[in-house]
């Protein structure tokens, strides 16, 4: 939807100028938008809810870098204009983790997590990759690529230092499997803190110019989650943000840890530090009633 699309990249003030919101110096953003809502129309792919509305609310700069100002200004601006469910794949640069302790990072922890909270309370559920770099989330112990947009240091981290936005309170964290329905050797993970998993190993979607093109990250693993909780939406337009949390985790199927036995997968078969409370699936999203 153009009257609702915007960008955020201007020192987190909304442009709506026509066009602001298209993709410049990535494809990235035109591939999860592909995978969420790419029309039934018999080119390429379709997407997992090809019947659903969809505007762009742009919060990465063409150096590639999503500041705290633009994501803020996306969920805010989300909630101000009746959004029902957005994807969020990427993470607030320039720290992997933003630690509560850490003054200025403290004070950017607090203010993301009210943005995320003004945009649960006006009915926006918010779905978010878990990230790529193969680290448990619930045992942090170091950070050694922050910041990225400078010299990085190495420091010692805990589980009060958080990747933002997906272990905000709220938001739905979305890990990476393969096609074999394994971990994808890239996605974090971590017990009780994955909510769910979907496949995002060499999936196919669009791309700008009409194109279309494989990547993989939990970056495309989060739309497939998204678009399940879109087609939940819309078959329970009454549900609020939470109802369509706790479906998500009733519809999404138990998978076990790896038969070889992995000791970073911890949990049950119901819950795990791999795929949370399972692989989404988006059939039983739309064929239960929940």
């Amino acid at each position: 939807m153009r009257a609702d699309s915007v960008s955020c990249v201007d020192n987190g003030v909304p442009d709506t100028t026509e066009g602001a919101w298209r993709p410049t110096t990535s494809s990235h953003g035109t591939h999860v938008a592909g995978t969420v809502a790419a029309a039934r129309n018999g080119v390429g792919i379709v997407g997992v809810a090809p019947g659903v509305r969809i505007a762009s609310v742009k919060v990465v700069n063409d150096d590639g870098y999503i500041y705290p100002e633009y994501s803020i200004c996306g969920f805010v601006w989300a909630a101000e204009h009746h959004m029902d469910v957005t994807n969020h794949s990427y993470f607030i640069d320039p720290y992997q983790f933003w630690c509560k302790d850490n003054g200025d990072q403290g004070a950017v922890q607090e203010a993301v997590r009210r943005a995320v909270d003004y945009a649960t309370n006006h009915g926006v559920l918010s779905v978010a990759a878990a990230g790529n770099s193969n680290y448990d989330l619930s045992n942090k112990t170091t950070d050694s690529s922050s910041p990225n947009d400078s010299t990085a240091v190495t420091r010692t981290i805990d589980n009060n230092c958080l990747d933002m936005p997906t272990e905000l309170p709220g938001v739905i964290t979305v890990a990476s499997t393969t096609s074999a329905r394994a971990k994808s050797g890239f996605s974090n993970f971590g017990l009780n803190t994955i909510d769910v998993a979907a496949p995002g190993s060499a999936i196919l979607s669009t791309l700008p110019g009409g194109r279309y093109g494989t990547m993989s990250g939990t970056s495309m693993a989060s739309p497939h989650v998204t678009g399940v909780a879109a087609l939940m939406k819309s078959a329970h337009p009454w549900w609020g943000p939470r109802e369509l949390e706790a479906a998500l985790r009733r519809q999404a199927d138990d998978t076990a840890c790896p038969t070889t036995p992995d000791a970073r997968c911890t949990g049950t078969t119901a819950n795990n530090a791999f795929f949370g409370e399972g692989i989404a699936d988006s059939l039983d999203a739309v064929q239960r009633g929940w």
